[in-house]
């Protein structure tokens, strides 16, 4: 149970911080409201209880047996993440067309994998807080059932954040300087990937 715990506010702090996540659920939540959000919100937390899931099966330990993984991972990570600053910055404010549509639930989930943040988190989470008194399948399901509960409560608070933002900065102009603000921010998040 205190590993729970633990977890939880380690979760709580890893997932609450601005970074690729956070940056893309405020965009999404900006330019499509909140109620259009909610599946790209689900699908980051289930991806990351995905995500959880194979790093406690082994890919985490073949990931750092494996020499060049690691950096290979960061590289493609940082590429997609500054491709995805540049999609955000290029979008003119409310123009709902620069994305057509919000992430659903499998794009959500499917862009836990493609965030280096997101390995990062996983590998710690379950190198830290596996716990060992329990059977190794459900010991890594109550690490990623935690995980996701929490994620989905601070994955929410950025969406909501994002959608109550579209009303206050209702013309063009603010949302445009909204979009850059993400995209520099999420540019931004790069460089802890490489600290």
């Amino acid at each position: 149970m205190n590993e729970l715990l633990g977890l939880a506010g380690f979760a709580f702090v890893g997932s609450i911080t601005p970074g690729p996540n956070n940056s893309l659920l405020w965009a999404s939540g900006l330019r499509f409201g909140f109620r259009r959000t909610a599946r790209h919100v689900a699908g980051t937390a289930l991806g990351m209880a995905a995500l959880l899931l194979a790093v406690a099966s082994g890919i985490g330990a073949l990931l750092t047996a494996v020499p060049g993984a690691h950096l290979a991972l960061k590289l493609i990570g940082s590429a997609y993440l500054l491709y995805l600053a540049f999609r955000i910055a290029g979008s003119r404010g409310g123009d709902r067309t620069a994305v057509s549509r919000p992430l659903g639930v499998l794009g959500g989930a499917a862009f836990q994998f493609a965030n280096p943040k997101a390995w990062l988190f996983a590998l710690a989470a379950v190198g830290t807080f596996l716990p060992p008194s329990l059977a190794p399948v459900v010991a890594a399901l109550a690490v990623a059932a935690t995980s996701a509960v929490v994620i989905l409560g601070t994955a929410a608070v950025w969406a909501a954040g994002g959608a109550a933002l579209n009303r206050i900065a209702d013309n063009a102009r603010a949302q445009r300087a909204i979009s850059v603000t993400l995209a520099l921010l999420l540019a931004a998040s790069v460089a802890f990937i490489w600290i």
